[in-house]
């Protein structure tokens, strides 16, 4: 038996719902063909599809990162906005296509009215100007009478938008990113624009570009310029499973996790800085490969729920994150013209975000540990959060063992547990399972009573599995 302790009142940090957010890029048919696909029996008037939409919905993201990505490193804002048929078609060089700019800030925007979710924004700090970021800002968030807030009115829409986050550029310490810049020079443009945009608008967040790679001179010189301007500082992060099987891959894959998030941490820490600085785990998930597309395992599905646990594991310093990307594109949905099913990494997502409390909890578990390479990790990846108002205590736990299910025991450390509590379980007969257009429900969630005890919840933790457990407190 394995046993894990939950004490409500061993409160570790409160969890950002930010966390919870995802991104949508101008790649592939994320965006057109994605969430945008007037002539699909699925979509509506306005050109939206409403399969995507709703299960966008079921989803429930506190936020949406938008446009990019690499694209918005040679994006131009004005060329999306306005009449559509004045819009130009430009060549696209991240990702060497032709950009329609038939979808833009706006439409962006309603969608995002329409999930409801919170738009966040990525200005171009490529090949775009600090004066460029700055008339966007205002053109979405201005109200008084001035050009660009003007603009925004005459093309329909004379409330602002209030885009609240902003992120200054997108992984420019890359040779792959149009306009890339060392640290020094992106440190400088950086400074510039955070001051330009929080002169137009005091009331944003700003999120400054962390390191694409493990070079601990980028991130601290870029603090050292941001000091006082930059709310957050970015991680992206993608884990490909590569030839691994997959007790390595998961194994590997937690370790890796904990410790980007260490350095990045450890880093912010050392810095002396004018006010606190988070990080916004900006793009995370798990590579595909080259065409970005395909279908997710299980296992890349657990993989997920070990990003999220360690993003409430380390809710102190974790404080946005958005799961790259939600549609068609390392996806968590995937559609063609007039279909859609649900990736294996869905799940996680809507599980996490619909079940957890705003309270970390301290865990204790007596899981022995895997090893793989130079990486250890334990065999069970444990957290549990707090939702005082609901008196309810979660439990998020994956069993990384592929070989042999857990019979678990959840003890309750300060009060009684009470009532029902309810148990969920993503798992499968093989790790490599997936869902497509032809097998939607392969993979995908059970949820199940347990039967009341005050002092102790017991369950059993398949193999390879994700289990979200919901046990309410005696108040």
């Amino acid at each position: 038996m394995n046993r894990i302790k939950v004490d409500s009142e061993r409160q570790t940090a409160s969890v950002d719902p930010r966390i919870y957010g995802n991104f949508v890029e101008h790649l592939g048919r994320c965006v057109y063909g994605g969430i945008y696909d007037p002539g699909s029996p699925r979509s509506d008037a306005d050109g939206m599809r409403l399969d995507v939409l709703e299960a966008t919905q079921r989803l429930a993201p506190t936020q949406v990162r938008y446009p990019g990505g690499n694209f918005v490193s040679g994006y131009h804002w004005l060329d999306g906005v306005g009449p559509r048929d004045a819009r130009p078609r430009r060549m696209e060089l991240a990702w060497h296509t032709v950009e329609t700019n038939q979808f833009g800030t706006n439409e962006f925007v309603q969608w995002c009215r329409r999930v409801p979710t919170e738009p966040v924004f990525c200005v171009n700090l490529g090949t775009g100007t600090i004066e460029e970021a700055r008339d966007w800002l205002e053109y979405c968030n201005g109200t008084g009478d001035t050009h660009f807030a003007q603009l925004r009115r005459s093309h329909g829409f004379g409330e602002p938008h209030g885009i609240r986050v902003w992120d200054l550029g997108n992984e420019i310490d890359g040779d792959w990113q149009i306009g890339a810049k060392t640290a020094e020079e992106y440190g400088r443009a950086a400074v510039e624009c955070a001051k330009l945009m929080k002169w137009t608008d005091p009331s944003i967040e700003l999120v400054a570009c962390g390191d694409s790679f493990a070079r601990d001179d980028w991130n601290r010189t870029v603090l050292r310029h941001l000091n006082g301007w930059a709310n957050y500082l970015s991680v992206h992060m993608y884990i490909g499973r590569q030839n691994r099987d997959v007790q390595a891959y998961l194994v590997e894959s937690r370790a890796q996790i904990e410790r980007r998030i260490s350095r990045v941490a450890a880093q912010i820490t050392a810095e002396e800085l004018r006010q606190p600085i988070a990080i916004a785990f900006d793009e995370w998930g798990m590579w595909l490969g080259k065409d970005h597309g395909g279908e997710y395992t299980l296992a890349d599905g657990l993989v997920a729920a070990l990003y999220l646990n360690a993003f409430i594991r380390h809710a102190s310093m974790v404080r946005m994150a958005n799961y790259a990307q939600l549609v068609n594109v390392i996806p968590a949905l995937s559609t063609t013209r007039d279909d859609l099913f649900l990736q294996a990494t869905y799940f996680p997502l809507e599980l996490f975000r619909h079940h957890n409390g705003p309270v970390a909890l301290d865990v204790w578990c007596d899981a022995e540990t895997f090893t793989s390479g130079d990486h250890t990790a334990p065999a069970l990846d444990v957290t549990a959060t707090l939702d005082p108002g609901k008196a309810q205590v979660t439990l998020n736990l994956v069993n990384l063992d592929t070989s042999e299910a857990r019979d678990v025991s959840v003890e309750c450390q300060h009060g009684a547990f009470k009532g029902r509590a309810m148990l969920s379980i993503l798992a499968c007969d093989s790790p490599d399972a997936t869902n497509g257009f032809d097998a939607k429900d392969r993979v995908a969630v059970d949820t199940f009573a347990l039967a009341p005890r005050p002092d102790r919840l017991t369950f059993e933790a398949p193999p390879h599995s994700l289990c979200v457990l919901r046990a309410p407190l005696d108040a």
